[in-house]
């Protein structure tokens, strides 16, 4: 069993943006906790070539998430959200080569990121959406204009709210919504290796009652 250059690559990124961001800021030391799960995260399907469109996502990720503990420590808790983003993206049912979805994820994460940079703390929040956008886009496949869409909206959120300040930072919730309103139901695909039988009848007389 080989380690893929794609998963270590990832786990490299996640570690040069985070330490960067404690030596610029000490006291979001405690970012490095939620580093260390998303390590975990990635870490667990080493084995496997994630692709490149995941590693394009987990780095943006975690490069604009430095960004944001790096300039303020009360932004430091965005690294849940990190964290939570990057098990959603590995664990996805992303193409590897869906190249516009790791990049609509990245462009979510840096709204949140400059705009904390930008303006302060106050635009930390924006990483809950950030997060939700990840997990629609992930789970999206590979078609090119779902991720599309998230660089779209995202990029046009992220713009206004670093011209005109966190008070704008409400516009990660449209952009959120027309991210995943573009995924459609057709489209969208729970990740493989999971029964979803929560609701379903099992009518195999070999089941066990």
């Amino acid at each position: 069993m080989t380690i893929k250059a794609t998963s270590a690559l990832s786990i490299l990124a996640i570690w040069v943006a985070s330490i960067a961001a404690v030596v610029a800021e000490p006291d979001s030391w405690w970012l490095l906790i939620f580093s260390f799960l998303a390590t975990g995260a990635v870490g667990a399907s080493a084995w496997r070539r994630i692709g490149i469109s995941r590693l394009i996502a987990v780095t943006g990720i975690w490069v604009f998430t430095g960004i944001a503990a790096g300039s303020e420590s009360g932004a430091a808790w965005v690294a849940i959200f990190a964290f939570l983003s990057t098990g959603a993206v590995v664990y996805s049912s992303m193409h590897r080569n869906a190249l516009a979805g790791g990049l609509g994820i990245a462009v979510a994460w840096a709204a949140v990121g400059l705009g904390v940079a930008s303006h302060g703390d106050g635009a930390s929040w924006m990483s809950v959406f950030a997060f939700l956008t990840a997990g629609a886009v992930a789970n999206s496949g590979g078609n090119m204009a779902r991720g599309g869409s998230a660089i779209l909206w995202w990029g046009i959120a992220g713009a206004i709210v670093l011209i005109a300040g966190d008070n704008w930072a409400w516009l990660c919730v449209p952009a959120f919504l027309l991210s995943a309103v573009s995924v459609g139901l057709d489209d969208f695909h729970l990740p493989r290796g999971l029964e979803w039988d929560l609701f379903d009848r099992d009518d195999d007389p070999h089941t066990v009652q």
